[in-house]
């Protein structure tokens, strides 16, 4: 929906363009973060934090361009694109630089959290040694490690 908006439907259609980029890019690391979930040891309480945390992130940053576009003003938080590509409206938005905030402690815990769970696996692997590899008579290395 947001790649179909004409430029002439909102007061800054820079905003839109900032949108879409961020909503793919953000789907780009939900899905590569999403993969390593399998590698990761966490506790129910912090499965769901890391959940949260990882989507309220992710829709924060898209819809802080959103806001943008609709409203026509930028948030201070976007110093290159408000000098680049100046919003009609000014660079005070409130709710964009909200938006951006929660975005940035909802993604920075979620990829935090992520290396947590990494290196709680890890390291009761290394203890168990339950990770340790062999390699057997074709050369290839297999995994003693049952999942």
């Amino acid at each position: 929906m947001i790649g179909l908006t004409p430029p002439p439907a909102v007061p800054y259609f820079r905003g839109i363009v900032m949108a879409h980029l961020e909503f793919t890019a953000n789907g780009v690391l939900l899905i590569a973060i999403g993969t390593l979930v399998n590698e990761m040891q966490l506790t129910p309480l912090l499965w769901k934090i890391w959940f949260v945390s990882l989507q309220l992130g992710t829709w924060c940053n898209g819809a802080s361009g959103v806001i943008s576009a609709v409203t026509g003003a930028t948030s201070q938080l976007s110093p290159t694109m408000n000098e680049k590509f100046p919003p009609p409206h000014g660079s005070n938005s409130s709710m964009a630089a909200n938006s951006l905030l929660v975005c940035a402690i909802g993604i920075l815990t979620g990829l935090m959290l992520t290396m947590v769970g990494l290196m709680r696996n890890y390291s009761n692997d290394a203890g168990n040694n339950n990770n340790s590899k062999n390699v057997n008579d074709t050369g290839v290395a297999n995994s003693k490690k049952g999942k």
